[in-house]
């Protein structure tokens, strides 16, 4: 990427294109398997149909989400293993804090 004339940046399509992941209809792979089994368990436990059909709501949902930031749910499960929360986070405020109370 390198700074045109105007203050723009260019934008190389081939790096964009070797940095994004499988996308399965505008959305990642990962997402798509998500609500998928999430449907899929619902028709085990209900046999019925109609959670299936909730599949479109919710890659409509993940197809908005994927177009601002393509990898949102991988990024959210790092940050849910990474950032976990101290037991002391309400004494110290917003901010975590490891020492002994």
């Amino acid at each position: 990427m390198a700074a045109s004339d105007g203050g723009q940046l260019e934008i190389d399509m081939v790096f964009l294109g070797l940095t994004r992941p499988s996308m399965l209809f505008g959305v990642s792979y990962t997402v798509v398997m998500a609500y998928f089994f999430t449907c899929m368990m619902y028709f085990v436990l209900t046999s019925d149909f109609k959670g299936f059909g909730a599949m479109f709501p919710l890659h409509g949902i993940a197809y908005i989400a994927s177009q601002k930031e393509p990898l949102f749910l991988e990024l959210f499960m790092i940050r849910q293993q990474k950032c976990n929360r101290c037991k002391n986070k309400l004494y110290h405020g917003m901010t975590n804090s490891y020492d002994v109370m």
